[in-house]
C-alpha cells in the first residue's frame, strides 16, 4: 500500500505570541537555560512545525522544547514550516511526534511509548493492514519500522513493553530496556506456568501413569505449616525432610552472591530474632507426628545456628549427634572473599525416634552431589532430586511414609517417588506448585533427575543450592 503522501509545508516567520502550544506528548523538557542562552546569541536555526488555523493563528505541531526556550529568550519572531489548516490531529499529532523519535535524550521508557503511540496513530490514519499483499491498505507494524527505520522486529518488542507497561507499571523503573524485556519474560513465564499448570491439574486422569502423577500432584499442599500439620495423626510419618527457613535474611544473601538470577521473590523467611521460637514450634510437631521408629533430617545454617539447632533437637528428645552429615558441592560461595573462604557444603542433623536402624549401614558421612543447574531452578533454596534420593535411601525403606514441612520444589515427593515410599509435604507459594506440576508431568513416575539426561554428575554445570 502507498501512504498517502504528507501535506507539505512552507517556511515562514510568524510573531511568537501567535503560536498556540496546546497538548504535548512531552511534558518535561528538563534544563533549556543552555537552549535559552543559544537562542539570545544565534537566534532560532531549526524552523517549529505548526499548522495554520486561518485565523491569522498557529497550533505548534512539533518543537515544544524550543517554543519554551523561544519564550523565556524573549524572541518576537519565530521561523517554523506551516502546515496548511486542513491536516487532521492524527497527522498533527505525528508530526509531533516523529520530531521526537530523533531526540536523544529520551529515556528508554519514553522512548517505547513513543514508538506505539506513533504506529496507534498511523492506524487511526490508514486503518489495520490485514492482508500480507504489498498494495493491500492499511498499515502495519513493518510499516512502522520501516518509517522509523528500525527492524520489525525491534519495533513489535518495544510496542509490547509499552502496552506491558500499561498493566505492569513498574516496569519503567528497570534501568534500561533490555533488564525491563527480562522482567516481562518472567512475568509472562510466571502466567503461562500458571495456565499450563492449571490445565494439567484439571485433566482428567485415565491411565495409570496420568493417575500416579494426580496422586503426586495432590501430595504437593499448598498452606502454612502450622495449619497443615494439624491435620496429620500422631505417630503417622516414618521420616521428615525438614528444610526451614534458615532464619539468614537468605533473600539478601542470595541477591549479594547470585545477582538475582534465582527466583526467590516468593521466599519466606524468619526474621533471626524470631528463629528460636519457630524452630522449637516446628521441631515440636515433627516430634509428635513420627512414628515409634522414625528419621528427622534437618537443614540448617551452620553459620550460626549449629548448637542451638542441636540443643532444640535434643530437647525434644530425639536422639542425634554433632557429628553431622554434608552434602558436599562442586562450587562454593562466599560474600568476603578476602577473609572467608567459599563455602561448599551444606549440613544436616539426622535425628531418631526410638531405634531406627540405617539402611545402608556402614556408608559415609559426605554426600558428593553437584547442585542444580541455575536455568533449571524453580526454588532458591532447591536440591537435586539425585541427592535427596541418596539421603532418602539411607535412612528409609520402601513404602516409607515421607513429610515435607517446607516443600519448596517439591523435589523430594519425586525423589521418594522413584523410591516406591510416599512422599507429601507443604508449602505456601502456588507459584512453586505450579512449577513442580509441570515437572511431574513431564516424566514417567521412577524416572525423575534433576541432572540433565546423558550427563554424568561429574559434568552438570550445577550451582550453589
Amino acid at each position: 500500500m502507498s501512504a498517502k503522501p504528507q501535506p507539505r509545508a512552507e517556511v515562514a516567520v510568524v510573531p511568537f505570541t501567535s503560536i498556540i502550544e496546546g497538548t504535548r506528548f512531552r511534558v518535561d523538557y528538563g534544563d533549556i537555560n543552555e537552549l535559552v542562552a543559544s537562542f539570545k546569541v544565534d537566534g532560532i536555526i531549526q524552523p517549529l512545525a505548526v499548522r495554520d488555523n486561518g485565523d491569522g493563528t498557529y497550533t505548534l505541531a512539533a518543537g515544544g522544547r524550543r517554543y519554551r526556550a523561544a519564550g523565556l529568550a524573549e524572541i518576537a519572531d519565530i521561523p517554523v514550516r506551516v502546515y496548511p489548516q486542513d491536516i487532521d490531529e492524527y497527522t498533527m499529532r505525528s508530526i509531533e511526534l516523529m520530531e521526537n523519535i530523533i531526540r536523544k535524550d529520551l529515556a528508554w521508557h519514553e522512548m517505547v511509548l513513543l514508538k506505539k503511540e506513533i504506529h496507534e496513530l498511523q492506524v487511526k490514519i490508514y486503518g489495520t493492514k490485514i492482508s500480507t499483499s504489498p498494495d493491500a491498505p492499511g498499515w502495519s507494524k513493518a510499516m512502522t519500522a520501516k518509517l522509523l527505520g528500525g527492524a520489525e522486529s525491534m519495533v513489535s518488542e518495544d510496542i509490547k513493553l509499552a502496552e506491558a507497561m500499561e498493566i505492569l507499571p513498574d516496569l519503567k523503573k528497570a534501568k534500561n530496556r533490555n533488564e525491563a524485556q527480562k522482567i516481562l519474560r518472567s512475568a509472562e513465564e510466571g502466567i503461562i506456568r500458571a495456565e499450563l499448570a492449571k490445565r494439567m491439574q484439571e485433566n482428567t486422569a485415565t491411565t495409570g501413569v496420568e493417575r500416579v502423577h494426580r496422586e503426586l500432584i495432590n501430595r504437593y499442599i499448598v498452606g502454612d505449616f502450622f495449619d497443615v500439620v494439624k491435620q496429620i495423626p500422631d505417630k503417622s510419618v516414618d521420616i521428615i525432610e525438614l528444610d526451614p527457613p534458615y532464619g539468614i535474611d537468605l533473600h539478601d544473601a542470595k541477591t549479594a552472591l547470585d545477582n538475582g538470577f534465582y527466583p526467590q521473590g516468593n521466599y519466606n523467611e524468619v526474621a533471626k530474632e524470631k528463629y528460636e521460637e519457630f524452630m522449637t514450634k516446628v521441631l515440636s510437631e515433627c516430634n509428635r507426628v513420627m512414628s515409634e521408629n522414625s528419621w528427622l533430617i534437618c537443614w540448617f545454617a551452620m553459620e550460626p545456628w549449629v548448637d542451638e539447632i542441636y540443643h532444640m533437637i535434643s530437647a525434644t528428645g530425639l536422639k542425634t549427634t554433632r557429628l553431622v552429615a554434608l552434602w558436599e558441592k562442586a562450587t562454593g560461595q562466599t560474600r568476603s572473599p578476602s577473609t572467608q573462604l567459599a563455602s561448599t557444603y551444606e549440613p544436616f542433623f539426622y535425628a531418631r525416634k526410638g531405634n531406627p536402624l540405617i539402611s545402608k549401614q556402614g556408608r559415609g558421612n559426605i554426600f558428593r552431589f553437584k547442585g542444580v543447574n541455575s536455568s533449571r531452578k524453580i526454588h532458591p533454596t532447591e536440591r537435586p532430586i539425585e541427592l535427596i534420593q541418596e539421603v532418602l535411601a539411607t535412612f528409609g525403606w520402601q513404602s516409607a511414609r515421607v513429610f515435607v514441612p517446607f516443600l519448596g520444589s517439591g523435589n523430594t515427593i519425586l525423589s521418594a517417588a522413584n523410591l516406591g515410599m510416599q512422599a507429601f509435604g507443604c508449602d505456601l507459594t502456588q507459584e512453586y506448585k505450579d512449577s513442580y506440576i509441570i515437572k511431574v508431568t513431564g516424566s514417567a513416575p521412577g524416572s525423575y533427575h534433576s541432572y540433565r539426561e546423558g550427563v554424568k554428575e561429574d559434568d552438570e554445570n550445577g550451582d550453589e543450592g
